[in-house]
């Protein structure tokens, strides 16, 4: 990867921190070839654990960052933890327009600091496929309110790594006092709100029509 690059992307590392453990977690509980990454700036550590990337970003840095595709994919084959040809691709534009992606396509969807993904990207999703939701913006609990989405768990950081849990799922997504959760105001704030339990990482199923 060339100077610029590397500093671009370990900068970030640096700031957000490679995540990779999460996505480990996530690849050793689910079965996910093809991934969707909207709001994904730079982060394409998701590409040394899966094999095929769409990433999506307005930002012009991201925009410039991959169009350096050769120094992208030198980078990834030197790293990844698979044995299949990466496949990488990136989207320049707002994630809330149109996209060239085929609907009901996407293994996994990834939605981390990024604001809504879950609402305006799922059609992208498979039935069956898999959404990793962090809280942060307030998308897992708007995904959760989803009948499209199944809660499944959530990921735990415990000795050292990330785990799937999923035996206590209905302490989550409570609050103190049994407070309501008012969906309008997270939609204006892009906060999620304080439960009683939480975690870092929440994980759904798409399940269109499987709700009844």
């Amino acid at each position: 990867m060339s100077k610029e690059n590397l500093k671009i992307y370990t900068d970030y590392i640096e700031k957000a921190g490679s995540r990779i453990d999460v996505f480990r977690a996530v690849k050793k509980e689910f079965r996910i070839k093809s991934v969707l990454y909207p709001g994904s700036y730079v982060h394409i550590t998701p590409s040394l654990i899966f094999s095929e990337l769409t990433y999506i970003d307005s930002d012009k840095r991201a925009n410039k960052f991959f169009s350096q595709e050769d120094d992208i994919l030198d980078h990834v084959v030197k790293c990844k933890e698979y044995m299949e040809n990466p496949i990488i691709r990136f989207l320049p534009g707002d994630y809330q327009s149109p996209m060239e992606i085929r609907q009901e396509t996407v293994d996994l969807l990834i939605s981390d600091y990024a604001g809504f993904v879950s609402l305006h990207t799922k059609q992208y999703l498979k039935n069956g496929g898999i959404l990793l939701a962090g809280d942060s913006h307030g998308d897992a609990t708007l995904a959760n309110s989803d009948p499209d989405f199944l809660f499944l768990g959530v990921l735990k950081f415990k000795k050292g790594q990330y785990r799937f849990h999923n035996k206590d799922n209905e302490s989550y997504f409570k609050r103190y006092r049994n407070k309501s959760v008012d969906i309008d105001s997270i939609m204006k704030t892009m906060k999620g709100p304080k439960y009683s339990n939480s975690a870092d990482y929440y994980i759904f199923l798409k399940q269109v029509g499987n709700n009844e």
